[in-house]
């Protein structure tokens, strides 16, 4: 064909000149000559242009400019069913890594091949290409790696599929697929339902999907035709049709981590590089197997994110070429690649040790200009120290979760011992400060969180405590202590000290009174005696002048207009402030003038919010007739008695559902094996069922509340009393009310329905009721969860066939907030709504369009929620 290419020119060239004449060879002997007629000469020309296109594309001159990198082609013949098709595959280039090749997508194809280990906690593949999940969440996977199969008929073809969280192997047999299931109408395409038992069962990897294709043309072809099941599963690749390849020669290193979270960028990502890039941690000239770097969450991986300011400064991206011309159209493809296995010594709970990992550590030091010293060891009471032991807090308090509250004193009394240091936010310091907090601590006291990534800056011998509610801790599991010296605890606080409130125990906020530390301390030998009493004694000293330099607030009764009218007059401020609330609480809790700062410290906005929002005045007791029922147990009795004091009064009648009496409160008594935050779904459908049977025929209106709910009851009448609410209840299905939420679009894979959300309180009518509380025993049965509030709602749709009603005002602000009223003039709508949308979850469940800032609040908002007692 290649001898046929020059004479074809000439044929083309005399064409067009218009001296050609063809001949054919009949395969007699002698030849007929024929004279081309004008027509004819242009039908042939067209032909010829066109074998002239099909010679030229054979040989790489396709779409795009030509590279001076040259590539052998093979042909290789296969069969497809019924159907007989050509593939290329590319070769080895010619010479060795240089700039990429482009390629148009018609027929492109390559042999793939591995993976191979190129060192631990690492794999190569060869003849490969990979994309980017848009879903850039913890739980889904974050790439695509195309392998390229010559039979069409391969068990996962078409199908993006991976074991995220679960296996770091590639094609782990003993994991099938991205949660163990597929949708079951993807049998017809080679879904991993067909040949369940038989040929590759495995599916990929941790945050690597496998997708099997024969070439990129069927590659788009599949995203298209599953494009409805890839969204929904979160597994939509970028691109998702590709118009051109480019194939990179030499050796790529793939960068993959969890850009949200910089703790799992050093757990699941940063450690499984370690021992692929051990000769940068010895002094002198690295020779690293790789001469350029992919990384699709950022091209050029900037500073600003924690795993790429280490392994710049530590020298990995030293004359290394970083690919950037990342888009939706352009298929990147590697003749080798490195893809870390994620998760390999963080999933491994500590059976895997990082060899080098002290070397590595003695390298960042020197990266980031720190010292190798040691801390001053334990106990950090000892007599003839060379100075004060240094201790660092950090209270996790820049968050509305897992944030150690009311540490103030405490902070006082633990400066008689130690150089303290209460950090108010790591995320707004550089890393190199970070990374220097870290190197100078003796003793680190922290609530758990993502900063805790920077363990890796401890000195040896330091002692650093995880402090949660459920004692989990990713530090335990990645970098047990025999990885390198330090000492570290995970402290799992009493239960008692935490404010179980949310669905995640492990992000619940908690108090964690100095005593309750001291004695852990004492415990593990991190304190003496010695240093012990002098801050206990410390400790005590402060609260007891605490309560005798201060006086209690007593809100008085509000004047009649006139009497107390001048700004001037803080009595008045406060009066009006928490009079408008009616929160009489106040002045029977432990709050002081003194501490009013420190109680209130939202004291601004929350009188902001008491001027706009106001309770319907005309509202009347037992029309329509409430039952407010709240959930508490023992522990929490301070939240119940303030809320029978203040707001619950208003109700026709307050229920307490509980698992002990508590005096003085109407308490219904359910006794579960399990009264945890864990099991509220168990307690409520309890609750329901006993709630409609004792007081069903007493009452219109069944209102669920948690134990630090705050409702305006006057708004919530004149709500139910709407025509909006009566118009729904005449049509006898009954009515479900509430803060409407819709987790279905963010809960992809999972499901999800449409509900009311749980703090703010929902309520159900008589009818709803008491259908629901002879359907309920049907909903999830033996089901263990937190997310009561969900699972209620899915159960109500289900079940009931109804739906919760939107409580919106008509500009569009909220009734019912889950959240308390700081919330109203903090919140902003976010500029990326898409991203919003798959990794919000308040963002994502609520109605659209949302408002913002203190429109987000209807004047006659109903309920907020996480109200302390003293509020």
């Amino acid at each position: 064909m290649s001898s046929f290419s020059p004479r074809l020119g000439l044929m083309m060239q005399q064409l067009l000149r218009g001296e050609f004449r063809a001949s054919w060879n009949t395969g007699k002997k002698g030849c007929m000559a024929v004279e081309a007629t004008k027509w004819r000469k242009v039908a042939f020309g067209f032909v010829l242009l066109g074998i002239s296109y099909v010679i030229l594309h054979r040989k790489g001159m396709g779409k795009g400019p030509r590279s001076k990198l040259e590539v052998n082609y093979h042909m290789k013949s296969f069969t497809a069913g019924n159907a007989r098709s050509e593939r290329r595959i590319i070769a080895e280039p010619a010479t060795g890594a240089g700039p990429p090749i482009e390629h148009a997508i018609e027929n492109f194809s390559l042999n793939s091949s591995g993976p191979s280990d190129v060192a631990e906690g690492a794999y190569l593949f060869q003849n490969v290409c990979m994309t980017f999940n848009t879903h850039n969440t913890l739980e889904r996977t974050e790439r695509g790696l195309i392998w390229f199969d010559g039979e069409y008929n391969h068990a996962k073809r078409c199908v993006p599929c991976s074991n995220p969280q679960i296996s770091f192997k590639w094609d782990d047999p003993v994991y099938r697929d991205y949660w163990g299931t597929l949708p079951r109408h993807w049998v017809q395409e080679g879904g991993l339902l067909r040949n369940v038992r038989t040929g590759n069962p495995g599916c990929g990897m941790m945050w690597v999907h496998k997708i099997v294709v024969h070439d990129v043309e069927d590659y788009n072809s599949c995203m298209y035709r599953h494009r409805i099941e890839i969204k929904e599963r979160g597994q939509v690749q970028r691109p998702t049709k590709a118009s051109r390849v480019l194939f990179h020669p030499g050796t790529t290193l793939a960068l993959n981590w969890y850009h949200r979270n910089i703790g799992h960028q050093l757990f699941d990502s940063l450690t499984s590089l370690m021992p692929l890039l051990h000769s940068l941690f010895e002094e002198g000239e690295a020779d690293l197997p790789y001469q350029k770097v992919i990384a699709h969450q950022l091209p050029k991986c900037d500073d600003s994110f924690y795993i790429c300011n280490v392994l710049r400064r530590l020298g990995a991206f030293k004359d290394k070429e970083f690919i950037e011309n990342i888009d939706d159209e352009t298929m990147h493809c590697f003749e080798k690649i490195i893809v870390p296995r994620s998760g390999y010594f963080g999933r491994s709970h500590g059976k895997r040790r990082i060899h080098g990992f002290n070397d590595f550590r003695e390298a960042l030091f020197r990266a980031y200009g720190l010292p190798s010293k040691e801390a001053l060891g334990i106990p950090l009471d000892k007599p003839n120290l060379a100075r004060k032991p240094r201790v660092v807090f950090y209270r996790h308090a820049s968050t509305a979760r897992r944030v150690w509250l009311e540490t103030d004193i405490m902070l006082k009394a633990f400066s008689t011992v130690f150089d303290v240091t209460d950090v108010e936010d790591f995320g707004k310091l550089s890393l190199k400060e970070q990374a220097e907090h870290f190197h100078r601590a003796d003793l680190m006291l922290m609530a758990h969180g993502a900063q805790f990534a920077n363990i890796i800056f401890c000195s040896s011998k330091s002692v650093v405590y995880e402090i949660s509610c459920n004692g989990y801790s990713h530090v335990a599991i990645t970098l047990p202590p025999r990885n390198f010296h330090i000492i570290h605890h995970a402290m799992k606080v009493p239960q008692r000290y935490c404010h179980l409130n949310i669905p995640d125990v492990l992000d619940a906020n908690f108090t964690l009174p100095a005593p309750v530390i001291l004695q852990r301390l004492q415990k593990d030998g991190v304190l003496g005696s010695t240093g012990m009493k002098k801050i206990l004694a410390e400790y005590s000293r402060l609260k007891d002048e605490g309560s005798k330099n201060s006086k209690p607030i007593v809100i008085k009764p509000r004047k009649p207009a006139g009497e107390t009218n001048s700004p001037d007059n803080p009595e008045y401020e406060r009066e009006r402030w928490h009079g408008r609330f009616d929160m009489r609480g106040v002045a029977h809790s432990n709050a002081t003038c003194a501490q009013l700062p420190k109680v209130i410290p939202r004291y601004r906005v929350y009188r902001q919010i008491a001027k706009m929002v106001r309770d319907w005045p005309e509202a009347e007791m037992g029309k329509p007739r409430i039952l407010c029922w709240a959930f508490t147990r023992t522990g929490f009795e301070k939240r119940a008695y303030a809320l029978q004091e203040t707001w619950g009064s208003k109700c026709d009648k307050l229920v307490f559902v509980s698992n002990a009496v508590i005096p003085n409160l109407k308490t219904l008594i359910i006794k579960l094996d399990d009264d945890s935050h864990d099991n509220l779904w168990t307690k409520l459908k309890i609750s329901i069922e006993a709630i409609y049977k004792t007081y069903g025929k007493d009452f219109d209106w069944f209102y669920k509340i948690d134990d630090d709910t705050f409702a305006l009851m006057g708004n919530l009448r004149k709500l139910l009393l709407s025509k909006k609410v009566r118009d729904l209840q005449e049509k006898g299905k009954g009515a479900y009310i509430g803060r409407h939420m819709d987790s279905r679009a963010y809960l992809h894979h999972r499901g999800g329905c449409r509900f009311n959300v749980g703090g703010s309180g929902y309520l159900f009518d008589n009818v709803a009721m008491q259908a629901l509380s002879e359907k309920v025993k049907y909903c999830y049965p033996g089901k263990k969860s937190s997310a009561d509030d969900m699972l209620i709602g899915c159960c109500v749709e289900s079940q009931l066939g109804l739906l919760p009603l939107d409580t919106r005002d008509a500009a569009g602000g909220e009734r019912f907030h889950p959240f308390d009223p700081q919330f109203c003039a903090d919140y902003h709508l976010p500029k990326d709504k898409e991203k919003a949308m798959r990794e919000d979850w308040f963002y994502s469940y609520s109605l659209k369009p949302l408002k913002e800032g203190l429109e987000h609040c209807a004047k006659d908002t109903v309920a907020w929620h996480h109200l302390p007692p003293h509020f």
